[in-house]
């Protein structure tokens, strides 16, 4: 029998182990871009802490308000960032959503963080606004987006 060479045998394992445990710090920067992107198109449909990039006529957050101030501070942080994770989960690669979903916590952060911080670089009076429902709200959109995702993907 042939026997394989011990550098091709190490290269195949070197490209499974690199898509089956993509490196964090790319995983994040991509999380980073799409929720980037994906947060002028939902800042445009619901408002958040002052800020509408476009004028769109849809406002989700007069609708979210039907149900009262808190609901609606837990609702704009759920939508906020569900729909960040909704779209990551469409754009990345299975693998790289199984990692993001064994990341729990440090796709929540990244995402969360750099929402806060441009939220409190952008509009000054941002602290006074900010809710501890909404940060509840957007933690949730996060890990409740991942886990449907990877349940949908693990089932296809």
């Amino acid at each position: 029998m042939n026997k394989i060479p011990n550098h091709i045998t190490e290269q195949i394992l070197g490209t499974v182990r690199a898509k089956l445990h993509p490196k964090l710090s790319h995983l994040i920067l991509k999380l980073f871009s799409v929720h980037l992107l994906t947060a002028v198109i939902t800042l445009s449909v619901c408002p958040q802490f002052g800020f509408k990039i476009f004028k769109l006529p849809v406002n989700l957050m007069n609708e979210f308000m039907v149900f009262g101030m808190p609901a609606c501070y837990f609702l704009c942080g759920l939508f906020f960032t569900a729909t960040s994770t909704a779209m990551a989960a469409i754009v990345l690669q299975r693998d790289e959503i199984r990692a993001l979903k064994f990341h729990k916590t440090l796709a929540a952060a990244a995402l969360i963080l750099s929402s806060i911080g441009f939220f409190g670089i952008m509009n000054p009076n941002f602290f006074l606004e900010f809710s501890m429902l909404w940060l509840i709200g957007a933690i949730t959109g996060v890990v409740m987006t991942l886990e449907v995702s990877g349940r949908i993907l693990a089932r296809a």
